[in-house]
């Protein structure tokens, strides 16, 4: 069966390898120089984001609904996806599914024969194996080289980075992008990463997060459970004291459960937390602002929303509170001895209440009253013509 994919991957023209949750951890690490090697682009799902390393050649993000741009367009151009250990549901390959990956075929590879068999999105191969065992065979095998496409790939990435200048961040507050990009530098090599579960935070952390080898991230997938950041954070911490453990959450998420620093506290976690103060729920917020025509209802502190003095908070729990100012950078000495030291840290990320996300996928009501979406290629706001031209190469045919 490998071999027969093998075969194909290698005479394909613009071949792609989706890697998801179901290729494990420690199986992903082992065959990370067969991964390297690979004359295709790799990509990971959000649940298998720690499967590989950003810093790698061939490396190209994670598409999602609410994925990297470059990453999206890439995959939508590819004519064969051979997609391993992922469920590939509405969230990877959008609600608009009838137009995932539009000019080529997709082979899924998954344990489980009851994904195998939805409806969507339609599959050209439906192969039942262990994500792990598949994986491990299909790279004893020659894929092809594919410098074209892989060039081409490095061209998309290049011309669209992943802090967007059409976002708006008013003065005086830190852009989300730019400081998780900071963020991500600024990590170690074995830290453990926790980007929460839903709002702003979290879609900035999987869109900006440049996550390396070694790295593990922790997430339930934006299943937008509000609280799951700081519990899964403490658990994470309590698993591994040798190695930093990093959240960043919003304040409406943080809130559910902020009596639990009382435990980071008494435990005295190498946690550090990131806590997106833009003063309510930006998502919510932002459903409100683009249908309902910003009639806002319990989504901020002007609507009904109430959140603590932080500084105070943290002061009462005898955790070490510093703010991050609109010059942030990963050098201000004050964040530096608190990040260094094994012990917790409250880190204040002033955001815009109008803080813009994008890009996105953009949704309508249609004239019977559903809701139609843009397939994962075209991400709001659309790309100037002259970028378009360039990075929808593939697609111009289709359309």
């Amino acid at each position: 069966m490998a071999a027969r994919i093998a075969a194909r991957i290698a005479a394909s023209q613009r071949p792609l390898l989706l890697l998801g949750g179901g290729v494990s951890r420690p199986s992903a690490q082992k065959l990370e120089p067969l991964l390297q090697s690979l004359g295709l682009p790799v990509m990971t799902t959000w649940n298998g984001a720690d499967r590989y390393g950003s810093e790698h050649s061939n490396y190209f993000g994670r598409p999602n609904t609410w994925g990297q741009r470059y990453s999206n367009i890439l995959l939508q151009q590819s004519d064969l996806l051979v997609a391993i250990g992922t469920r590939l549901g509405l969230q990877q390959t959008g609600f608009n599914w009838q137009e995932f990956l539009p000019v080529g075929d997709v082979i899924q590879v998954d344990i489980d024969p009851a994904e195998l068999a939805k409806p969507n999105p339609k599959l050209a191969d439906a192969i039942e194996a262990d994500a792990d065992a598949f994986l491990s065979q299909l790279l004893r095998h020659d894929l092809g080289q594919h410098t074209e496409w892989l060039a081409f790939g490095h061209d998309v990435k290049a011309l669209l980075p992943l802090s967007e200048a059409c976002n708006a961040t008013a003065e005086g507050y830190l852009n989300p992008y730019d400081m998780v990009m900071d963020l991500s530098r600024v990590c170690g090599d074995a830290d453990h990463i926790v980007p929460c579960s839903s709002g702003g935070a979290f879609t900035v952390m999987m869109q900006a997060f440049e996550l390396r080898q070694g790295q593990t991230m922790l997430t339930n997938k934006g299943l937008a459970s509000m609280g799951y950041g700081l519990s899964a954070a403490i658990g994470v911490a309590l698993a591994d004291r040798h190695h930093r453990t990093v959240l960043v959450e919003g304040d409406g998420g943080f809130s559910q459960n902020l009596q639990e620093l009382a435990t980071v506290a008494v435990n005295d976690l190498n946690l550090k937390i990131f806590l997106f103060c833009n003063e309510g729920y930006a998502s919510i917020r932002m459903t409100q602002k683009n249908y309902f025509q910003g009639s806002y209802v319990g989504c901020d502190v002007r609507s009904g929303l109430g959140f603590p003095d932080w500084r105070l908070l943290g002061k009462a729990y005898d955790v070490p509170v510093h703010t991050l100012s609109a010059g942030w950078c990963s050098d201000d000495p004050v964040f530096l001895e608190l990040w260094e030291r094994p012990s917790p840290a409250l880190f204040l990320v002033p955001i815009d209440p109008e803080q813009s996300y994008f890009p996105k996928i953009s949704s309508r009501i249609s004239a019977q009253g559903g809701m139609e979406s843009n397939p994962l290629h075209r991400m709001t706001p659309d790309l100037p013509d002259e970028i378009a031209s360039c990075v929808y190469r593939y697609l111009h045919s289709s359309e």
